[in-house]
């Protein structure tokens, strides 16, 4: 675990990595399933290996109160900077 926690803390913290975006899996997985297929269009979603929060941005502004769990301490405050709260 701690190989895994500092392999990534080491890409987010000195290597800036991380979503701009919503990836077009997640976006079309809304379209498609979630909002067509089963009528969800608000709840609670959690968003587990959250990075940087930008999934949880993404479901947040079509109406899910969202929560985001990450290995890396420090995204806590990138995530909640982002999506308004929410990051553990």
């Amino acid at each position: 675990m701690q190989n895994s926690l500092s392999a990534y803390t080491k890409k987010y913290d000195d290597l800036n990595y991380g979503l701009s975006f919503a990836d077009g899996h997640i976006v079309r997985f809304y379209e498609r399933i979630l909002k067509y297929k089963l009528d969800f269009k608000a709840g609670n979603m959690l968003d587990f290996g959250c990075g940087n929060g930008v999934h949880s941005a993404f479901f947040k502004s079509k109406g899910y109160q969202c929560f985001g769990v990450d290995i890396v301490p420090s995204l806590k405050q990138a995530y909640e900077k982002l999506v308004g709260g929410g990051g553990v």
